[in-house]
């Protein structure tokens, strides 16, 4: 085949543009067409039923329950804050910050916790089902992370096993930190305000 059929050929080709969103710029556009499909997913999700252990599998409430259970086999203690405060004579600037990381994350562990726990007792019948605890149940099922546990921890996407991992990370992270010394090269991600530490350290 010649060049010119070759060109003929190409042009016969129908070009297919993306009308794409009015007013928006492309990157705009994107992340615009990027949460669409969030959106989309987790709809879908949620129109899952309950209905599994007739056909021989586990139903929504056997799954939440051992969900919940295998978080809180990995939740860790809290921090006693009172005694890692006495260590400290005149405490460092970064120790300040160690300090207020520990008060939040002791925060946000009690938050999952109590959740948790409440959730077990409603799903045997034990307490009723607030909505508070029926949202917590549907992102269980559906693997997000609970909007009340968000709320007491760093801004994040990732969903729940990655989360409960980053939160597992940033629990050894402090725990080495009190225990054996500032971390020479400290993970920042694992902070709950990044900021504060490098304000520290200023």
């Amino acid at each position: 085949m010649t060049k010119e059929l070759i060109d003929i050929e190409i042009d016969r080709i129908p070009l297919f543009t993306n009308p794409g969103v009015f007013g928006l710029h492309s990157n705009a556009e994107i992340q615009y067409f990027s949460n669409s499909v969030k959106m989309l997913w987790q709809n879908t999700l949620e129109m899952q039923t309950s209905e599994g252990g007739a056909a021989g599998g586990v139903n929504r409430e056997e799954y939440i329950s051992k969900v919940a259970s295998d978080i809180q086999t990995k939740m860790p203690q809290e921090f006693d804050i009172f005694n890692i405060k006495k260590k400290f004579e005149i405490p460092t600037p970064t120790q300040v910050v160690l300090l207020q990381e520990l008060e939040r994350f002791n925060i946000l562990l009690q938050v999952i916790v109590s959740s948790l726990k409440d959730l077990k007792r409603a799903l045997v019948g034990e307490i009723g089902m607030s909505q508070a605890l029926d949202d917590l149940a549907s992102c269980m099922f559906n693997g997000f992370v609970p909007p009340q546990w968000l709320s007491k921890a760093p801004q994040s996407l990732k969903n729940l096993v990655n989360w409960i991992e980053h939160f597992i990370r940033r629990h050894k992270q402090y725990k080495d930190w009190d225990e054996i010394e500032e971390p020479k090269c400290i993970w920042l991600s694992g902070l709950h305000i990044p900021e504060s530490y490098l304000t520290a350290l200023v």
